[in-house]
């Protein structure tokens, strides 16, 4: 028995999920490692501290307001390979 090939849109909106769901997952996965680096925790309290009170559902979010904090208080001229850029 033969499959069917699928449709160009269906690939590609498949495709953009897969890209959205590991866009998802690398924001969690560095909002964890923040975490472990201001708090001095292992990866499991850092992904509880992250999901807290929202479960799994605000993850996204706590990742999120996380990736923001850094952002503000980052010095981009620290970066070794800084060479005068904006």
């Amino acid at each position: 028995m033969t499959r069917p090939d699928p449709d160009a849109d269906s690939l590609a909106a498949e495709g953009r999920r897969l890209l959205d769901s590991l866009a998802r997952r690398a924001a969690v996965d560095e909002a964890v490692g923040v975490l472990r680096g201001w708090q001095g925790c292992d990866a499991a309290q850092a992904r509880d501290d992250l999901t807290g009170d929202t479960g799994a559902a605000g993850l996204g979010v706590e990742a999120a307001r996380v990736a923001a904090a850094v952002d503000a208080r980052a010095d981009g001229t620290a970066d070794p390979d800084y060479g005068g850029w904006t």
